[in-house]
């Protein structure tokens, strides 16, 4: 079942996967995942429908679920990229500006990474992708920390304060409680360096 995770050795059904993963994310994005049919999926897609249930056979919950990881895998990647040159004493500051800019670019990803629009039941996906997820992030926070050049007790807890506060505030915005200028002002005053 975890097959559906890795990309196949195929480069025409690698093509076709990534199309429906990229449909899938600009519908959710525009839609919502409960708003999107399976069909409209492989109309953006460019796909006939046993393409997908052929790389996804849970169809639409399966393509949430695989989706999701690749979301966690690109905000690992765009971190660490981030991340290479940065001076200790500008560390901090970086890894917020990089959540900041890679939700801001990704406005799906604070769902897809919490899963929060699929249910266990919905699919066989809803496990492994759960732990796919949170050993990426786990990771990324124990690389951030290890590369830091600063005491890692500290690091790791102005990491996770700042994840909790983004995430807090990812979460507000996306329940309608702030607006996004509100939100993007909190995130400027919340920024590591900036005076209060």
């Amino acid at each position: 079942m975890n097959q559906a995770f890795e990309e196949p050795a195929d480069r025409r059904r690698r093509r076709t996967r990534a199309a429906i993963l990229d449909a899938a994310a600009e519908l959710f994005t525009e839609n919502g995942f409960r708003r999107t049919g399976v069909e409209q999926l492989a109309e953006t897609a460019d796909v006939a429908l046993s393409s997908i249930y052929a790389n996804f056979p849970g169809g639409k919950a399966d393509v949430y679920a695989v989706l999701a990881c690749r979301s966690a895998d690109e905000h690992v990647d765009a971190m660490r990229a981030a991340l290479a040159d940065v001076a200790p004493d500008e560390f901090t500051a970086a890894v917020f500006d990089e959540y900041r800019r890679y939700h801001r670019e990704h406005p799906l990803a604070f769902r897809l990474l919490g899963l929060v629009d699929i249910e266990p039941s919905d699919t066989d996906l809803y496990g492994p992708a759960r732990r796919r997820i949170t050993d990426r992030l786990t990771g990324l926070v124990d690389e951030v920390v290890a590369t830091s050049g600063v005491e890692s007790g500290t690091v790791r807890r102005e990491v996770v304060l700042m994840w909790a506060t983004v995430n807090g505030l990812l979460g507000l915005r996306s329940q309608g409680f702030v607006d996004e200028a509100e939100y993007t002002r909190l995130l400027d005053d919340l920024r590591p360096g900036t005076a209060s």
